[in-house]
């Protein structure tokens, strides 16, 4: 088994870097760009909330608290999760979601909110809970029907093979599987330095 701490990004040599992190190296930060995108452009930005229902909270937390997630610590977030809210910031983490990356990341509960670590938390989902994303990304398997049905299955904005949210019910699908193919190749081209990764 090979060891892989010089590949970990920056980000995670301010903080705690656990077994798990070092056994299965994260990504590097900016390759997951294109795919934080796209999956934004369905699910929502820094400060969205929901309370069960997508929509329902169009002012975000803001509208809830009077401060932006960055105000808050991941504690104060997970604690709104057990009255108040359900799926939070740009990623839509539900509750378990959110506890599980935040586990896997290696988050304090005393850390904020912010871009950064939902950026981090985005990346722990990637590697480890839909790990078939992370590995397409990484060049470790050629298989980009995997990779996006793992998405669908983790974003229900995400569309399914039948072009549907596979969640169905209220749930809408706002990013086609071409849209997130393209992501998911540009981020593995980002990944692996193609010459494709200047180009916009």
């Amino acid at each position: 088994m090979r060891f892989y701490v010089s590949a970990l990004p920056l980000l995670f040599l301010s903080g705690p870097i656990s077994t798990a992190q070092v056994l299965h190296p994260p990504l590097k930060t900016n390759p997951i760009v294109p795919v934080a995108n796209v999956i934004a452009k369905g699910e929502g930005n820094w400060d969205s909330v929901n309370r069960g229902r997508a929509g329902d909270t169009p002012g975000g937390i803001k509208s809830l608290t009077g401060k932006s997630f960055s105000k808050h610590t991941v504690g104060e977030v997970r604690s709104l999760q057990r009255s108040r809210i359900y799926a939070v910031g740009r990623y839509q983490f539900i509750p378990s979601t959110l506890s599980y990356a935040v586990q896997k990341a290696g988050v304090q509960a005393s850390e904020r909110f912010t871009p950064e670590v939902q950026n981090r938390l985005l990346q722990a989902l990637l590697d480890h809970k839909r790990p078939s994303i992370g590995a397409y990304i990484r060049g470790e398997h050629s298989n980009l029907d995997l990779a996006l049905r793992a998405m669908a299955l983790e974003w229900s904005s995400v569309a399914w093979t039948s072009g549907r949210s596979y969640y169905g019910g209220s749930n809408r699908a706002h990013v086609t599987r071409h849209e997130a193919g393209i992501a998911l190749r540009r981020a593995r081209d980002l990944y692996s330095g193609s010459p494709t990764e200047t180009s916009q």
